[in-house]
């Protein structure tokens, strides 16, 4: 199977290449334990998962488009992304090109109870990040305070001082100074890029100047000595390089070129893309908008055999209606302190089956038996001297290898890649009450619980991510499974309900 490989770490103070080598290192041998070959490696560096804009990620997203590999391998689900949102629809699109997601430090089974498993972990990834930020931003409060630079970027016209807070660069100063002139005077960021990437003035990064490097500049408070990071907001903590009048002059200056531009309309969001099917014709309900008399905009599922003016007589629907009536009913059914006690025990099951922790310690440790014996004939053969560069060299390397398999040993030695039982029953349990933010509670539900829904214009049949062996009252299910084929309960593959309009 054709295999890419996706590899990133974060902006930080401990994140180097060596992560990068780590991660490509355990997915190159979990693909040659799973006798994947790799066609193509994919590293991000110094970018936050939290963010969909690195140029690897967005690279590996548009070969998989073209089919250029049929699996891809993460080290883990937060390599991927911490942002749920991001991971849901681009796992999707690389899933409807036909492409598996393997992780290779992560027991994850196939089936309904891996996909719960998979949500569980990318939520597990993005609560990790959110808490991250909060010690960083506890850590650094107390030199916010102090006005010291935190980051790496200083503005134009700053430098840092022998204590580490901002002092004023001349020459970049007069830059600031200049622009701002400029600007107030009515010209546009266009032309004042040109005017300075003509003299060959650089940006704080060394860049030429752009738009966006503009409205940076004339919209940052710093140059009127106000200080604010990590929470801590000081006036008059940096030396100013403007005035306040001629700041507030291009604020107002800013309003007026708004004033005019059309909005930017919002990203749709079709929570159910991918699962709702045309429970007459069984094609996908893809998401449409219209907008009304008034102007307003209007969101629905279409199906997709009568968008292309086939023969379906299936009814539109409006998508706050259907996902609203779909998870309420998830809720009423599935929102059970026993039947997520039991669907956590079974995932914990298969988690448990499809954990390779214990044949991934043998295979480095048949790795380290290898690399000692090639070792021990070498020291033999320069101790009957017969001794070479070439020898030498490899000695070298060898032991700058069993360094790494070392490492990767005590590493899983040391690391259970699981959930617990208790661990996976109370993320689940967080579902039983629902949250203030009701769209962001239904984005959770469907994601996590619904596996297909078949919507027909007087009825929908809702399936879910839980396996039929599980213990339930089946008074309202019908005897025919997803794929069509009529069984007895018993035999049916997933927890499946009827809701009649």
């Amino acid at each position: 199977m054709r295999t890419a490989i996706y590899a990133r770490y974060s902006a930080g103070p401990h994140q180097t290449d060596q992560s990068i080598e780590g991660q490509v290192r355990v997915c190159t041998d979990y693909c040659k334990q799973h006798n994947l070959t790799i066609i193509e490696i994919y590293a991000d560096r110094h970018i936050s998962g939290k963010t969909d804009e690195r140029p690897e990620f967005q690279r590996l997203i548009a070969d998989g488009k073209k089919k250029k590999f049929d699996a891809v391998v993460v080290y883990k689900t937060d390599r991927f992304a911490r942002n749920k949102y991001d991971s849901a629809i681009y796992k999707r699109q690389l899933k409807l090109n036909g492409i598996k997601i393997f992780y290779a430090a992560e027991a994850i089974p196939d089936g309904p109870e891996g996909i719960i498993l998979e949500s569980l972990m990318e939520g597990l990834a993005e609560y990790y990040s959110a808490e991250l930020a909060q010690k960083i931003k506890r850590g650094l409060h107390e030199s916010a305070l102090k006005c010291k630079i935190i980051g790496n970027t200083i503005p134009l016209g700053y430098r840092a001082s022998k204590e580490n807070t901002f002092e004023i660069d001349p020459e970049g100063a007069k830059t600031v100074q200049s622009i701002f002139e400029m600007y107030n005077a009515g010209e546009t960021n266009a032309a004042i890029c040109s005017r300075l990437n003509s003299l060959g003035i650089k940006t704080s990064r060394g860049n030429q100047f752009n738009k966006n490097s503009i409205n940076r500049i004339i919209s940052n408070e710093k140059y009127i000595g106000v200080y604010e990071s990590a929470g801590v907001r000081i006036e008059d903590g940096i030396p100013p390089i403007i005035s306040k009048e001629t700041f507030y002059l291009a604020q107002r200056e800013k309003e007026r070129k708004r004033v005019g531009k059309s909005k930017r309309q919002p990203r749709a969001e079709y929570l159910l893309a991918g699962k709702l099917y045309c429970g007459h014709c069984k094609k996908p309900m893809i998401g449409v908008s219209g907008t009304g008399k008034s102007g307003n905009k209007f969101y629905y599922y279409y199906c997709q055999t009568v968008r292309n003016k086939g023969n379906c007589d299936k009814k539109h629907v409006k998508t706050d209606y259907i996902e609203d009536l779909i998870v309420k009913k998830t809720v009423e059914h599935l929102m059970q302190p026993k039947l997520l006690k039991e669907a956590a025990h079974r995932i914990w099951l298969l988690q448990s089956e499809n954990n390779t922790r214990e044949n991934d310690i043998a295979y480095f440790k048949k790795k380290l038996q290898e690399n000692k014996r090639a070792i021990d004939n070498i020291v033999k053969a320069v101790e009957k001297g017969l001794g070479t560069d070439t020898l030498l060299e490899r000695l070298q390397a060898l032991e700058s290898e069993k360094t790494a398999i070392e490492g990767e040993l005590a590493y899983y030695k040391a690391t259970d890649f699981g959930l617990s039982e208790e661990q996976l029953y109370y993320f689940l349990e967080s579902f039983l009450k629902p949250e203030d933010d009701w769209v962001e509670y239904k984005r959770r539900i469907i994601k996590c619980f619904v596996n297909k829904v078949f919507i027909y214009n007087d009825r929908l049949t809702i399936y879910y991510n839980i396996n039929k062996n599980t213990e339930f009252d089946f008074d309202d299910v019908l005897i025919e499974d997803i794929d069509g084929v009529r069984r007895e309960p018993h035999q049916l593959h997933y927890i499946f309900f009827t809701v009649t309009f």
